[in-house]
């Protein structure tokens, strides 16, 4: 075992990891004044972790769901908080106090990720930023050996995501993604009753998220000062320069794509993860996305009425494929804190369905014209639980044992390649079809006629000293 490092030992080499912040800037060819992406710092040797050793994490993002990991890993009183990053200071205080009043430690704050990330003795990175904003520091923290939970989506495009999956691989870290759904256990009970084959065959699956934010939506809000304690231009990082508007800031990022995916990335992402997951499904073959921003009138430029049908080649539990339907509305129905969400599988003998409370099977009668003849399966209904802490711990017991965790940035990427190709086919205006061996976009089944304007969508034009690093 190697000796143990302390937080005094920490905190104290965080106070010279300044004087090593140029040659780590030209490593990792993110940062600002750079000149481009070039070769990635080599990783640090990993400490062992004992058994009941604590781990010595970093919080990189200190938004809303930055607090809710946060909350989740101080419970489990396997970790030391020892340093916290956030372009926002306000951010940064408000978090750096929780540490203090919970754990009686005083975290080291920064605003640049790089210095977290030149820190010794940091086991693992938990990134928590807005979407535009995982890869970069993802990358670099595997290239630098530290373990990485990633919030959901973990890529702001699909380029990201096959850097992040390659930078896992060749670095042999463990890295968490935030779709904590896979750990809750009645999901995993549903899954289990699904393989088992009593729905019948399955042909088709659903997952939508509804609610009703006609006519305005978010508001609307001229550009305005940047916020004291903001870096903005930091805050921006790989997207394009533009004014601050509050609106495209904090929490309301997520409706912009030069920063996120909208609510395929936000929401779907979680539930076509268990649907995929669920029927071990490999990457669509076909996407067709419809809508658009149809009702609302604020400055959002990703939909707020969207029906994508993904269409599926045979895997274990279907056959002969299947298809998947994505239904999002922003302007009619329930939110999903009314239940306006859900995961839904139709076999031969009824459906399943599926939320973060729940699971319930609703059986077809054996004739419907005579119901009275009896039901193709039992019909029932299961509470459940919404499980992020085992999530959590998940991903720690696997830092100590070296195994694979539940959410897996290779799972993940299949899940989260389907949610961008939603974007990518209603951008582009046209059915797409995917090959994911070459991950790219053609215009015809069989694969011969590329698509040009889908693939532009499949990445995107870093601005210059934020690049994404090469792996």
């Amino acid at each position: 075992m190697s000796q143990r490092v302390t937080r005094r030992s920490l905190l104290e080499h965080g106070g010279k990891a300044a004087a090593g912040m140029a040659a780590l800037g030209a490593a990792l060819g993110g940062c600002a004044g750079s000149s481009g992406p070039q070769r990635l710092a080599t990783a640090v040797p990993r400490r062992p972790l004992g058994a009941n050793e604590k781990i010595n994490v970093a919080f990189i993002g200190c938004g809303g769901i930055a607090k809710y990991n946060l909350k989740h890993f101080m419970e489990s009183e396997q970790i030391n908080v020892i340093a916290l990053c956030d372009v926002d200071r306000s951010h940064l205080e408000e978090v750096a106090q929780i540490v203090k009043n919970t754990s009686g430690e005083t975290p080291k704050i920064e605003k640049d990720y790089r210095r977290v990330i030149d820190m010794n003795g940091i086991d693992a990175v938990v990134i928590s930023t807005p979407d535009h904003w995982h890869a970069i520091p993802m990358i670099a923290a595997a290239a630098a050996g530290k373990d990485v939970y990633v919030e959901k989506p973990c890529c702001h495009n699909i380029k990201e995501g096959r850097a992040m999956v390659d930078a896992a691989r060749k670095y042999n870290i463990v890295c968490q993604v935030g779709t904590h759904q896979r750990s809750a256990m009645h999901m995993q009970e549903a899954i289990e009753y699904l393989r088992s084959g009593k729905l019948g065959t399955i042909s088709m699956t659903e997952t939508y998220t509804y609610g009703n934010e006609a006519p305005d939506g978010m508001g609307h809000e001229p550009d305005g000062p940047v916020p004291e304690g903001v870096d903005y231009d930091m805050w921006l990082g790989p997207a394009p320069l533009r004014p601050f508007n509050k609106r495209h800031f904090h929490f309301w990022f997520r409706w912009y794509f030069d920063y996120a995916a909208g609510m395929v990335g936000d929401w779907n992402v979680h539930l076509q993860d268990i649907t995929m997951l669920a029927l071990e499904t490999d990457h669509p073959f076909a996407v067709s996305t419809s809508g658009g921003k149809l009702i609302l009138t604020d400055d959002r430029d990703t939909p707020d009425t969207m029906l994508a049908t993904y269409e599926f080649k045979p895997g274990p539990y279907t056959p002969k494929g299947h298809v998947h339907l994505y239904t999002m509305r922003k302007a009619s129905g329930p939110p999903w804190s009314r239940g306006g969400y859900g995961m839904v599988f139709h076999g031969t003998n009824g459906k399943l369905h599926m939320t973060r409370k729940d699971w319930e099977v609703i059986p077809d009668a054996k004739d419907w014209a005579k119901p009275e003849g009896g039901f193709r399966t039992e019909g029932f209904k299961k509470e459940g639980v919404d499980n992020h802490f085992e999530h959590v711990k998940n991903f720690l017991a696997c830092m100590r044992s070296r195994q694979k965790p539940v959410a897996t940035i290779e799972e993940h990427f299949k899940t989260v390649t389907a949610c961008h190709l939603a974007n990518v086919s209603l951008r582009a205006g046209r059915k797409i079809y995917w090959d994911h061996e070459k991950e790219l976009c053609f215009k015809d089944a069989e694969k011969s006629i590329p698509d040009p304007l889908a693939n532009r969508f499949l990445g995107r034009e870093y601005r210059k000293g934020y690049e994404l690093p090469k792996v």
